[in-house]
């Protein structure tokens, strides 16, 4: 990214150059006219006319040459300040550049004034981002596959909604087998003291469901025995996921075995789900999934075209910007209790790391926000407020459905309402360029090699925005009515992930 050449601009008012700096800084090199400082003295006078008082003379009736006289190192700084914002107001007229907010802090430094003479300085103040134009005749997108949607993935989601709905039998004295429900906690116990990383947290035992080192660890257990292990990514994991979940000393101690009671798929059961019978409850249900295959291929494409376009146009930033979009995804994590007791976990590389994973994260959603808000424009693509505003309105939608960008009316407010915009401008910018994209063969992936490991090192994974694999077989969705927990999907860690911000003015 290379400096801009300084631009001239000049009017019976005001002569001045405009220069774009790093990081969206612009400087004003500006000469005013006497007329311009002669008019910005007459108002300073007055100012302070009003505000002073003299002996024989009511407040703003003073004679000119005795408020200069009387006041003269007051006066000449509000004769500065007007001659500022009456040089700066000139300028404007002629140059139009945006300042980054209402509120934007201008600074100006008069470097001499006269009333013979005019005046000169300069203004410093941040600008809005000159985003690059978007060439739409060289994108392209790597083909998806769809998910099938057949009558095994059809009953293998019916069978997760009996899950959700089953009754649990707790088996006494008897040691944990294959195909039972295994209620258990999970404590990291190289650390000091135990970090709780799962309390009271249902799995089915089976080696679909289950990290082998926990199914491992499971079988053969009875209710209120502990176990002790090491929590790692399986063999067959990528070496994202390997990264992500380094080994942990755990304690694994099973609550309960349990044993489900499922309900039939019957008529009572579709209309728990909303639907009249269970011809409808299916045929909703069918859609619903064809609906998520397709929303799975869009998400993959949307991401495709924000990597591209990251890596294709990149254009400096505002710093006072990414600033407040950092404080303010911290504060968002900060609040959630769970990521307070992650937090605390850390070591103090960690939260180095944790930090600025969280400053690349908010880098890259206001870059693609002003990307996505040119496109938008340029290409004159309605938004709507109505758009931004959903609901679930089934309990099958409820149970199944992305509901990241989902609120109600009572919870909505205006930052949830500036997120939610944020992100269907992004959604529908990269909806266009996707339209516009040239769909190619999957490119072969590069080869990975796994970093070694070391004894002191720990790293903290990146949060990405990459759409999230269906796992082999899905678990049931949990109960929140209730509070009674469901199955829990497969996990190769026992300590969760930090919870994603529900969004960013910008994400």
């Amino acid at each position: 990214m290379t400096e801009q050449k300084s631009k001239e601009f000049k009017s019976e008012a005001v002569t001045f150059t405009v220069e774009r700096k790093p990081e969206c800084m612009v400087e004003y090199n500006v000469k005013s006219s006497p007329d311009v400082v002669k008019k910005a003295r007459r108002e300073a006078i007055k100012s302070v006319s009003k505000e002073v008082s003299l002996p024989g003379f009511r407040k703003g009736r003073a004679p000119d040459h005795l408020i200069v006289k009387k006041f003269a190192e007051p006066l000449d700084e509000r004769w500065q300040k007007a001659i500022a914002d009456e040089t700066f107001r000139e300028c404007q007229k002629l140059a139009h550049t945006p300042l980054l907010s209402n509120d934007a802090q201008i600074s100006f430094k008069i470097i001499k004034h006269s009333l013979e003479d005019g005046a000169e300085m300069t203004y410093t103040f941040e600008t809005e981002p000159e985003v690059p134009e978007i060439d739409l005749s060289n994108i392209e997108i790597e083909e998806i596959k769809r998910d099938v949607v057949d009558a095994g993935k059809l009953d293998a989601t019916l069978e997760d909604i009996r899950m959700f709905f089953a009754e649990w039998e707790k088996v006494p004295d008897r040691t944990v087998q294959e195909g039972d429900f295994a209620v258990i906690n999970v404590d990291i116990i190289e650390e000091d003291p135990p970090q709780k990383a799962l309390q009271n947290a249902r799995f089915e035992v089976s080696k679909t469901k289950m990290a082998k080192w926990m199914y491992d660890l499971a079988l053969g257990m009875k209710a209120g025995d502990s176990r002790e292990g090491v929590s790692e990514a399986d063999s067959d994991a990528s070496e994202e996921e390997k990264k992500a979940t380094p080994p942990k000393k755990v304690r694994m101690t099973l609550i309960a075995v349990e044993q489900a009671k499922l309900p039939p798929i019957d008529d009572a059961l579709a209309q728990k789900m909303g639907a009249k019978n269970v011809d409808e409850m299916k045929g909703n249900l069918e859609k619903l999934l064809n609906k998520q295959a397709d929303e799975h291929i869009q998400r993959g494409h949307r991401e495709q075209i924000s990597e591209f376009l990251l890596e294709h146009y990149p254009f400096e930033l505002p710093k006072t910007l990414l600033q407040k979009e950092t404080q303010f995804r911290i504060k968002q994590l900060v609040n959630d209790p769970a990521f307070q007791k992650k937090l605390m976990a850390m070591s103090e590389d960690e939260r180095k790391t944790a930090i600025n994973d969280i400053q690349v994260q908010g880098e890259r959603a206001v870059r693609l926000f002003y990307i996505s808000r040119k496109i938008i424009q340029d290409q004159k693509i309605s938004i709507s407020p109505s758009e931004v505003h959903q609901e679930v309105k089934t309990p099958m939608e409820a149970m199944f459905s992305d509901q990241s960008d989902v609120y109600t009316a009572k919870e909505e407010s205006q930052e949830q309402k500036a997120i939610a915009m944020s992100r269907l401008i992004l959604s529908k910018a990269e909806d266009f360029l996707i339209s516009k994209a040239k769909v190619v063969a999957p490119k072969p992936k590069k080869k990975v090699t796994a970093p070694k490991k070391t004894a002191d090192k720990k790293e903290t994974p990146k949060k990405e925005a990459a759409p999230k694999k269906e796992p082999a077989k899905k678990a049931a969705p949990k109960k929140t009515a209730t509070g009674k927990k469901a199955p829990a999907k497969k996990t190769t860690e026992a300590k969760k992930a930090a919870p994603k911000k529900k969004s960013t003015k910008s994400s």
